[in-house]
């Protein structure tokens, strides 16, 4: 009996063990930028209006054109959380109420990282984010998202 409850209590510890880890690096979120984009730095205060679409420029005064990866996108969930502070139900009602206001549009979507990080390789003014794991060296990365806060590259 008591061999059962060791194990089992060991079982129970590798298990709270794993689940309360932190991503790991590979599932690290970046903010990527086209290469001859200035910028080589983007903090949160940056990020939220181009991504909220009420800014259109980045700090440089180049234009900004903001992708998101698709609405049911793990990613896309952390994202918003860090950089907009706001869950999924409430990103919906956000982009709901600046359509009934007459305001810009969302920004485009796309459904997968690797069309992210095509479209940002391609589009001078295009900013995403990708799992690290995603990136290449076709686009420069200019934040992270640690434990939900927006870093330096």
């Amino acid at each position: 009996m008591n061999k059962l409850a060791l194990a089992l209590t060991c079982a129970l510890a590798v298990f709270f063990w794993q689940g309360s880890s932190d991503a790991g690096p590979a599932d690290e979120i970046v903010v990527v930028v086209n290469k001859s984009n200035a910028s080589s730095t983007l903090t949160r205060d940056d990020l939220r209006p181009i991504f909220q679409t009420t800014k259109s420029n980045f700090p440089d005064g180049a234009p900004a054109e903001p992708i998101n990866l698709a609405d049911d996108s793990p990613v896309r969930h952390d994202f918003d959380q860090a950089v907009l502070g706001l869950d999924p139900d409430r990103v919906a009602r956000y982009w709901i109420d600046r359509k009934i206001r007459g305001g810009e549009r969302p920004p485009r979507k796309v459904n997968a990282a690797s069309a992210a990080v095509r479209s940002v390789s391609t589009d001078k003014g295009a900013v995403s984010y990708v799992r690290v794991g995603d990136v290449n060296d076709s686009v420069k990365i200019v934040a992270r998202i640690r434990n939900g806060q927006v870093v330096s590259p």
